[in-house]
């Protein structure tokens, strides 16, 4: 965090994403005074709340109403100095921004200028096109942070070579919910990893760039299907994640569960086990873990790594991990019988993959402490490592917990699979919101 001045502070600002129905954004520029375009935003007044300073900045400077949009998504807390050319430096340090993403309900609505100076133009461009240079120095790392944030997108990266799809589409590619059995591995059937393509991405035909249109209409149905969920306190769902390092579980949490209301969500990530835990049987500091009814877990890692890490490293006997397959069972078979939907995927990335992941942790200050010396330890046993996870997926995918194999070389096609995974088994419960045991008319709130 920045050290504020004594004599001058943050001026709290909101900003506005404005995406419409065909996935382009809208940006504003005032030819007049720069060459940059600039997102739609302003500052707070007094006694105003940071929502209400959003739809009155959008309101005047592009015309659009709170009824012709819908806010998906917001990040708070981002700050950028202002340079010290700029005339506002003489009474704040700069801006504390929360960034909303905001998403149309037509394609590319009109907008209005004339309530305000900021814009002498505004234009709608694809989301693929954004380019950190289009926007002043002093506001790129925000800008950045709020694209990774909200769609996965790096727009400091070179432009690859992709499709893109006609501006006059107003469709876009569609992961069809059948297809998801392609990464099912079936119970009792004998698995060969390497048939799973981590770089495989044939249920989406469309490109990195469509996709996010996709993703953005799934977590919104994840979304609501939480709060019913939540609110029918009937299920518990468990979502387990396995995967070599660097394989992307932070990530795809991060990206996957990003609208979920968080005391609905329990996320678990076990790490190495502590004395207390070593001092109790396996299972101990993972059975509290589990989901309460309404609740979905996500354990990061989990009770496979018991049997994965043991095997490998041979940090206990053989007998002890090999018994452990049977413990594993019966415990997920209980949960399962007691009213747990339990989804079990493992993210199946390249070594290759791994390796230009572990290279840019190196590399990139801001992500260097994810970098472990062990993980160049396990990098030396891979092999060793996807035998034990070929055995233990083969051994441990049930019909009441199966194993999915999710190709995860590209973290888009991930986070599309895995919400699309989750949109299905939350629909399949067939959730709703609770009827009341009162009639709501017969209600008078007093004065």
């Amino acid at each position: 965090m920045d050290t504020l001045p004594t004599d001058k502070t943050w001026r709290i600002n909101a900003a506005a994403i404005i995406m419409d129905t065909d996935g382009y954004v809208l940006l504003g520029k005032d030819s007049g005074r720069n060459p940059y375009w600039h997102f739609p935003q302003g500052g707070v007044i007094k006694n105003e709340s940071i929502e209400h300073a959003l739809a009155r900045e959008v309101w005047e400077e592009v015309g659009l109403r709170p009824s012709d949009y819908t806010i998906v998504s917001s990040l708070s807390g981002l700050r950028y100095k202002y340079p010290s050319s700029n005339r506002k430096v003489t009474r704040w340090v700069g801006q504390e921004q929360t960034y909303f993403l905001v998403r149309c309900k037509t394609r590319r609505p009109k907008t209005d200028l004339h309530r305000s100076p900021e814009f002498s133009k505004t234009k709608w461009i694809p989301l693929q096109n954004i380019k950190l240079e289009m926007f002043p120095k002093f506001k790129r790392k925000v800008i950045k942070g709020a694209l990774e944030q909200f769609f996965g997108l790096d727009p400091s990266a070179k432009p690859s070579a992709v499709k893109t799809s006609s501006p006059a589409s107003t469709s876009s590619p569609t992961l069809t919910s059948h297809t998801m059995n392609r990464y099912l591995v079936p119970p009792g059937k004998k698995l060969r990893l390497k048939d799973y393509s981590p770089d495989d991405k044939s249920l989406f035909s469309g490109t990195k760039e469509e996709s996010l249109i996709e993703f953005d209409k799934l977590r919104e149905e994840l979304q609501e299907l939480q709060k019913k969920l939540f609110a029918q306190h009937k299920h518990r769902v468990l979502l387990i994640l396995q995967a070599m390092d660097a394989g992307g579980k932070d990530g795809c949490v991060k990206h996957v569960f990003s609208r979920v209301d968080p005391q609905g969500l329990h996320v678990v990530p076990f790490k190495k086990p502590t004395m207390e835990e070593l001092d109790h049987d396996f299972l101990w500091r993972v059975h509290k873990e589990v989901p309460s009814k309404g609740q979905i877990a996500v354990f990061n890692r989990s009770h496979y790594e018991d049997i994965i890490a043991v095997r490998v490293k041979k940090i206990f006997p053989d007998p002890v991990w090999k018994r452990r397959y049977k413990h594993v069972l019966d415990f997920e078979s209980m949960l399962a019988e007691e009213g747990t939907v339990i989804i079990k995927l493992f993210l199946n990335i390249s070594k290759a993959e791994q390796k230009r992941r572990l290279e840019s942790r190196l590399q990139d200050p801001d992500k260097l402490w994810k970098f472990c010396m062990d993980d160049l330890d396990d990098r030396n046993r891979w092999e060793e490592f996807q035998t034990a996870y070929q055995d233990l997926i083969e051994k441990t995918s049930t019909p009441d917990a199966p194993w999915y194999i999710i190709p995860a070389d590209r973290k888009w096609y991930r986070n599309l699979v895995v919400a699309r995974l989750m949109v299905e088994k939350l629909r399949h419960l067939q959730l709703t919101f609770p009827t009341p045991n009162f009639d709501p008319a017969s209600i008078t709130i007093p004065d």
